[in-house]
């Protein structure tokens, strides 16, 4: 027999029916009785949340005392509220105000948790079943001796959430962050230097002590002096995990320290100077003894702020070489026009006899002109304040055509490569603007063919030499220090065809000086709105002071013959990938892009490469090359994935750790430009895989390297083929972490047998090469976000 089910309204139904169908008096006398009293109004069911993906706290009183009391509410993504939740932090700290020249200082007055763990002890928990809780602190927090509680003072509440399951689903942890008074006002004085806004410019996310602590304000209220040593205060232990490390220039205190989203205090680090902050930098001054300190010894921070001034901090800090950031301004070396011809017109270009019908010259029109924007009406060949003007130029659309493109150098520090770096020829000069003619280019490419119809681009690099004070141009062979008072002047990319320069860009947007420079380091944005990155060239071309046969040049990528017996020794040279400690010291870049002048599909990997950890015969060697070759879609991604031959390895200086997810693809790349169909038809990658064999950089009658012992990165013949879908994923995904035993990290063979599978092909002859692989079928768009957990 079944149970009888009845609902609440059907029972309500029947009784009406029954009572009505009565008869009889229902009244005294026959008269109806007075009407009742109205009912109370119901109170209809709670409806609580049975699953969150966040949750949201909400701070409803705070009673400070010997007992200190929190009480909040706790919400889901949909306005429910979440009751039965056992797992919460509680951090109350109060914020010392800083005088005689100190900074601000966080005092913690409080650290619990619930369930009490060996860390952590646990108050009084209460949930009211309502999706309101109340804690009480275990510890008297007005008895901390670093710290008394006072109406006026700033105080700070944590409240951990997360890290248990609501229904069936788990909760991440989320930290809220309170500032209040206790007397209810709002905070007259806050400490808020750097925000979890400003960490994420370089990281994804933060995630400390197991990812309880996912929030910058949770750490500085916890690393206070009264709770941690001094190495681990908040200043010091930041300053000491990024300075020389990061990937923005040393000194570039804004890299970090910039207006974004809570940050009120975000100039402290110019306007409060104090030896605390200051040491944690300048390491080798010893403010105790007055050591390497202009100012003698100091005891405390109270006279700091009289010697350095915020506008001297931050010229210091932020403009090298005393104020380049606005002498760079003083020359802008413009493009005025550009463009591509079947056939020289410049005499010496004539008379060299290197024009086929298959090749074209590229006619570049420059003027100088001043911060104002007026021609100076120079000849740029004949100005003698360029320590060095140089132009990367290539042709040929997307890929580009030459293996490196060729530089027009004007002025050079540098030396001349024949066919890569040639005397600057001037076809003309009229008005302020001289035109160069530079070629011969090739214009057909083994797999796309004419490129008479493609297009080209064109990038400078200067450098120019004033007076110290800054104030006006000085000719480069009178200065006596040329690098102590130039300037670097910005550089920008242009595209050009066979008609002139380009008003729209033929490329699409792969990334932006603000997602590069947001780790990188930004300058301010210019008239134009160019937002200028400060990526130090010095990073990737360092001069390369452990061997004097190699100093002073950023293209040598090979060995020397030490012992004259006619062999180049092996490569043992060490670049140093780390950043200069100057900021605003390098031509401002383009985020990245004139880079493709060079760093393209056909320029193979050199000797550097395969001196570095890999040679012929290795199993992985052609797997290894690929990873890492110079094309830039592939060495971007395999130098922030620490994939390229020479990173990898314990203690190698060429190391990346790179600070955010390599899965978060929107990190650097705008909108879908990852999309794998960009790639679909591209060119292969060359590889030289016989370099060792085609050197002829030796004197066959002496044996002796005629190189001028060094071995240029510009002598490499391609000779076998990678897919270009396939290379740009390996160079990801390509190797694994090191196993017992190996030096260092080893390519993935299934990962390869994967790729292989699907058509891709690695170190394959011109004539064996089918450009078929299938990557893009499965891996399109929808797939690769979420994968990449871009959804």
């Amino acid at each position: 027999m079944k149970p009888l089910n009845f609902k609440v309204a059907s029972l309500a139904t029947m009784l009406a029916a029954a009572l009505t169908g009565c008869s009889g008096d229902d009244g005294k006398n026959g008269q109806d009785g007075a009407p009742g009293e109205p009912g109370q109004p119901g109170t209809p069911g709670l409806i609580v949340a049975d699953s969150a993906k966040s949750l949201d706290v909400t701070i409803t009183g705070i009673e400070l005392g010997e007992h200190t009391q929190v009480n909040f509410s706790v919400d889901n993504e949909q306005e429910l509220p979440v009751v039965g939740l056992d797992k919460f932090g509680f951090l109350l700290s109060g914020l010392e105000q800083g005088q005689e020249g100190d900074a601000h200082a966080w005092k913690l007055l409080a650290s619990e948790g619930c369930p009490a763990s060996k860390y952590s002890g646990c108050g009084t928990l209460v949930d009211n079943k309502d999706g309101t809780y109340s804690y009480q602190f275990d510890k008297d927090v007005t008895a901390e001796s670093a710290f008394t509680i006072a109406d006026d003072k700033s105080l700070r509440l944590v409240v951990r959430t997360g890290g248990e399951a609501v229904g069936s689903t788990d909760v991440p942890y989320a930290n809220l962050i309170h500032d209040f008074r206790p007397d209810g006002n709002t905070p007259s004085y806050s400490k808020n230097v750097v925000t979890e806004e400003n960490c994420a410019s370089c990281h994804d996310d933060l995630d400390f002590h197991g990812g309880k602590y996912t929030e910058v304000e949770t750490c500085v209220a916890c690393h206070a002096d009264n709770k941690v040593g001094e190495e681990a205060l908040f200043t010091n232990l930041a300053h000491k995990v990024h300075i020389g490390v990061i990937s923005a220039p040393v000194g570039g205190c804004d890299n970090c320290h910039n207006e974004s989203g809570e940050a009120s205090d975000f100039a402290n680090w110019k306007q409060v100077p104090t030896i605390e902050s200051c040491s944690t930098c300048h390491a080798d001054v010893d403010f105790e003894t007055g050591a390497n300190h202009v100012g003698g010894p100091r005891e405390d921070n109270s006279a700091c702020a009289v010697c350095h001034s915020e506008s001297m901090i931050e010229m210091n800090h932020l403009s090298t070489y005393q104020g380049q950031t606005s002498r760079r301004e003083n020359v802008h070396l413009t493009v005025t026009d550009a463009k591509m011809v079947a056939v020289p017109q410049a005499q010496a270009n004539i008379d060299a006899g290197l024009d086929t019908a298959e090749t074209g010259y590229v006619q570049l029109t420059v003027d100088i002109r001043d911060q104002d924007g007026q021609s100076m009406n120079l000849q740029l060949d004949k100005a003698d304040f360029f320590y060095y003007s140089e132009f990367y130029i290539n042709w040929g659309g997307h890929d580009m055509g030459m293996e490196r493109g060729k530089i027009l150098r004007v002025f050079t520090n540098k030396e001349l490569y024949p066919g890569y770096v040639d005397t600057p020829i001037v076809l003309n000069y009229e008005n302020g603007e001289t035109t160069f003619e530079i070629g011969p280019f090739d214009l057909t490419d083994t797999f796309d063919g004419d490129l008479s119809d493609s297009y080209g681009m064109v990038s400078p690099r200067i450098w120019f030499c004033m007076d110290a004070k800054g104030e006006n141009l000085e000719s480069c062979k009178e200065t006596s220090s040329v690098w102590g008072q130039g300037a670097a002047g910005f550089n920008w990319l242009h595209f050009f065809d066979d008609q002139g320069m380009l008003s729209e860009r033929p490329r699409r947007q792969v990334v932006t000086n603000e997602k590069c420079g947001s780790c990188h380091g930004m300058t301010e944005r210019d008239s134009d709105g160019m937002a200028q990155m400060t990526l130090n060239c010095r990073s990737c071309h360092p001069v390369t002071k452990t061997d004097s046969a190699f100093f002073g040049t950023t293209c040598a990528s090979g060995s020397i013959d030490n012992d004259g017996d006619g062999q180049l020794d092996e490569q043992v040279m060490v670049k140093n990938l780390r950043p200069r400690g100057e900021r605003d010291w390098t031509t401002a870049s383009n985020a990245g892009e004139e880079c493709l002048a060079c760093h393209n599909a056909n320029n193979p990997p050199t000797q550097v490469i395969r001196d570095s950890h890999t040679k012929q015969g290795d199993a992985d060697y052609v797997e290894q090359l690929t990873m890492s070759h110079p094309d830039h879609k592939v060495w971007i991604h395999s130098m922030h994935a620490n994939n390229r031959a020479n990173q990898g390895g314990e203690g190698w200086v060429r190391n990346v750790e790179y600070s955010a997810d390599l899965a978060n693809c929107v990190k650097c790349h705008e909108g879908d430009s990852f999309d794998a169909k960009y790639l679909v038809g591209r060119k292969p990658l060359a590889l030289d895989l016989d370099y060792m064999d085609t050197y002829d950089g030796l004197d066959a009658d002496n044996g002796k390297d005629t190189s001028g012992n060094k071995r240029y990165a510009v002598d490499a013949k391609a000779d076998a083929y990678v897919s270009p879908t396939a290379a740009v994923c390996l160079s990801c995904h390509g190797k694994r972490a090191p196993e017992a035993g190996e030096d260092r990290r080893q390519v993935r063979k299934e990962v390869v047998a994967h790729m292989k599978q699907n058509g891709a092909q690695f170190g394959v002859a011109e004539g064996e090469y089918t450009g078929e692989e299938s990557c893009a079928v499965c891996h399109n768009l929808d797939n690769l976000k979420s994968v990449h957990g871009l959804n």
